[in-house]
């Protein structure tokens, strides 16, 4: 008599919504955020499942999330070896979501999870494929903190196109429009422009920052910077013709230069330039040293891309049996 082969266990089912949570340093206010966003999650979206992406904490991040899993038995975690920047995290959270669509949202707080409810209603109206959330007010943020913002998107939008003012990475994406961010092959990765650069019908909801939960703001001038050269080169060629135009211009005021010396040759005028010559030089020998700069930030996107390490390393993982 032959054996009966078992079947095959049933795939589980997709939940309806996945939400990423890249966490650094947040071990004072995991614990409070993580019984906010489960409470809005129980009355709004039964079938959910969240990921918290540990990116390389200090604290004891990591030693609370597996505390707060015995409480929330759909909570689940990625552990970086070491920090690898918040980009790496939410596509370590892209990769690990199953849900039919996914939240991005962040770990202090000042995503308020009481939004949820407003970003699923256009997506399960079928109105967009992107919920938007943007920052209706910044009363949690100080002068400096504000004035940082106001510098780094008035900088993307001259020198990309792109109007990031008042956006953030708050944002749900329909399965489709996750699918189509894995499928990019590129490790340097900027998750708000590469959103809008998909296309995918988008509507925007506003909301207000909330204070902190706990900890100071980290966000400070120097990384701002660090993600504008990030973000730019990534996103845009726009400063390399920026680098084609100023050549051309130095160009023409060179053939200027020339006439115009020509001109104090042929009459015998005498040419006092000192003071011009020295403007002239250093004007040029600075926006050289800007091009090699410029050049520079690219070179070095693509020695990154040409090196094809993987973008982040998982030290371990929080993955509790699902009920």
């Amino acid at each position: 008599m032959t054996a009966a082969v078992p079947s095959p266990a049933p795939e589980a089912r997709a939940p309806e919504l996945s939400v990423i949570v890249p966490a650094f340093d947040e071990a004072d206010g995991i614990a409070t955020f993580l019984d906010r966003l489960f409470d809005v999650l129980q009355a709004c979206c039964p079938e959910h499942e969240v990921w918290v992406i540990d990116d390389g904490s200090r604290d004891d991040t990591w030693t609370r999330l597996r505390e707060e899993c015995n409480g929330h038995p759909r909570l689940e975690g990625v552990r970086f070896t070491r920090n690898f920047g918040k980009e790496a995290a939410i596509l370590a959270g892209l990769r690990h979501a199953r849900g039919r669509a996914v939240v991005v949202m962040d770990a202090d707080g000042q995503h308020p999870p009481a939004l949820l409810p407003q970003l699923l209603e256009p997506w399960r109206a079928g109105r967009a494929r992107i919920v938007a959330g943007y920052k209706v007010a910044r009363t949690g943020d100080g002068w400096a903190a504000r004035l940082n913002a106001f510098l780094f998107n008035r900088l993307m939008l001259m020198l990309t196109g792109l109007d990031l003012s008042a956006s953030s990475d708050f944002r749900l994406l329909d399965r489709e429009a996750v699918d189509a961010l894995l499928a990019f092959p590129e490790r340097v990765r900027f998750f708000r422009g590469m959103t809008v650069w998909t296309g995918f019908s988008t509507v925007q909801v506003g909301f207000d920052v909330a204070p902190r939960i706990a900890g100071e703001r980290r966000w400070q001038t120097g990384q701002l910077m660090r993600l504008a050269i990030t973000a730019i080169t990534a996103y845009s060629a726009k400063p390399l013709a920026l680098i084609f135009r100023l050549g051309v211009f130095g160009m023409v005021a060179a053939l200027l230069l020339l006439i115009q010396a020509l001109y104090s040759w042929v009459t015998g005028v005498a040419v006092s330039g000192w003071t011009s010559l020295t403007v002239v030089v250093l004007f040029f020998g600075s926006a050289n040293l800007l091009g090699i700069g410029v050049l520079g930030a690219y070179l070095a996107q693509l020695f990154e891309e040409i090196k094809a390490r993987p973008p982040f390393l998982i030290r371990e993982t929080l993955c509790p049996p699902k009920p």
